[in-house]
């Protein structure tokens, strides 16, 4: 019965074991691709995540046994890590795209609304053609009493007199009679009131120091309403005309209300903000920068590669590290924080790029996002001078300096080799007790297969 009970202990424990291996397969799995696909190297705590083997790798890399092959291996990490963040953004685009990017994004962006406003006219023109040719004899009494009304009532040195005035002239054509300075008024053909519309509609959209006032514009926008009316009444053709360019204008104004028609309309100086206006979240998001990207992929191709660089880029810049002296920064944090500050901005990156890209782009945020770990951080003193216990031999048994140094040294080298993977399977599975057991595990896991030296049994310390 005793057997019977202990063979079941075993096979729970086996069982245990199993489901911790199961548990952590997939994330050593995913670190190793993404190491590999990225040139990074990581380190064993950083493939498990075992919290007591980041603990370890922080805590050996300041002590002096173990500084020199903590700084070897992680001033390498370091290197690898810019290299393959230049790697991915070169894959991207070439390095000329930081002077070309954003003007060519800007003049597709014109040329996307340019083909909306095309389109538009390609359906509209032959029918107001066809109205123009008919033409018609349009009643202007109502418009221009409409607008005396309104003047009468006016200064004139103020805006809104102004502008009436100004219109009341765009709808009459004066022509010379045949006496000395008699001045004879003809009838507008309905193109003409047409064109006059059109300025119209140029003096109501102008912006900036050139617009109009709101009291301007809402006794402008009555004049020609009232001005259309009659047009409409005078030629159904023309009504139908102005039917089916309105129609058509829905897409127009969706495309420059867009970020394209925002980018489309910047000028020289302005041409920093096309990346912002794509990127930044307080004036996008992913499916708002899927439709940009569409618009400028379908005019300029590459155009959307380099803005993408242009991007990165920028989001490198605001790093600030000696790069000299890589070995006291945390190089693949800083990385990780400026290309990834949050899952918004992450989702905006994988939006820019290709399927491709998106697969790189997961391995070098996975990798750098690893690299990141066990890297000196603040103290945290319980487990460390538990670590220390167990590198000095344990509560009851105590070893010498040597011997010590030795031990530091043999398990920095397990730490910081991104080739080691003996026992891997067994770090959660050791967690589950404490940092320090898991670590003594490891040591005699090593110490097993290395050969000993003398200084490992040194002196035994008081």
């Amino acid at each position: 019965m005793f057997l019977l009970f202990k063979h079941l202990e075993v096979q729970a424990v086996l069982d245990a074991d199993r489901r911790e291996l199961e548990y952590i397969a997939p994330t050593i799995r995913a670190a190793e691709e993404a190491a590999e696909a990225t040139g990074i190297p990581l380190f064993p705590a950083q493939k498990t995540l075992s919290p007591s083997r980041l603990e370890e790798q922080s805590f050996v890399s300041q002590l002096q046994a173990g500084r020199e092959v903590a700084k070897e291996g992680l001033d390498m990490q370091n290197e690898a890590s810019n290299d393959a963040v230049a790697s991915f953004i070169d894959y991207i685009s070439p390095p000329e795209a930081m002077e070309t990017g954003a003007i060519k994004v800007r003049t597709a962006a014109q040329k996307a609304v340019d083909k909306k406003i095309k389109i538009r006219k390609e359906k509209a023109s032959p029918l107001f053609e066809a109205a123009f040719k008919e033409g018609a004899v349009v009643d202007l009494k109502p418009v221009n009493d409409l607008i005396n009304d309104q003047l009468a009532d006016m200064s004139h040195k103020g805006e809104i007199y102004k502008t009436l005035n100004k219109t009341k002239s765009l709808i009459k054509v004066k022509g010379k009679g045949k006496g000395k300075g008699l001045i004879k008024v003809k009838a507008p053909s309905l193109r003409f009131l047409h064109n006059s519309k059109i300025e119209i509609d140029r003096m109501l959209n102008k912006i900036g120091s050139d617009s109009l006032g709101n009291a301007t514009k809402y006794e402008l926008k009555g004049v020609q309403l009232a001005l259309l009316k009659q047009m409409d009444d005078a030629s159904p053709s023309y009504k139908i005309a102005r039917g089916k360019f309105e129609a058509e204008s829905p897409a127009v104004t969706e495309i420059q209300d867009s970020i394209i028609g925002k980018i489309a309309a910047l000028d020289d100086t302005q041409l920093n903000q096309v990346t912002r206006k794509l990127f930044n979240l307080s004036e996008t998001n992913p499916k708002v920068l899927l439709k940009a990207k569409k618009y400028i992929q379908d005019i300029d191709p590459e155009a959307w590669n380099e803005i993408t660089r242009v991007e990165f880029e920028r989001r490198l810049s605001t790093i600030k590290f000696d790069a000299e002296d890589m070995n006291a920064e945390n190089v693949p944090g800083q990385l990780y924080r400026a290309l990834f500050p949050n899952d918004g901005s992450t989702k905006l990156l994988m939006v820019a790029l290709d399927a491709e890209g998106k697969k790189n782009l997961e391995f070098l945020r996975t990798a750098l996002g690893r690299a990141r770990l066990g890297r000196v951080v603040g103290s945290q003193t319980a487990s460390r001078q538990e670590i220390i216990r167990e590198l000095r031999g344990g509560i009851f048994s105590s070893i010498g300096e040597s011997a010590y140094h030795e031990r530091v040294k043999l398990l920095s080298k397990v730490l910081f080799d991104s080739t080691w993977k003996a026992e891997m399977k067994r770090t959660r599975t050791l967690d589950r007790n404490s940092p320090a057991t898991a670590m003594t595990q490891l040591l005699n896991d090593v110490e097993q297969s290395e050969p000993k030296t003398d200084s490992q049994t040194g002196e035994q310390s008081p």
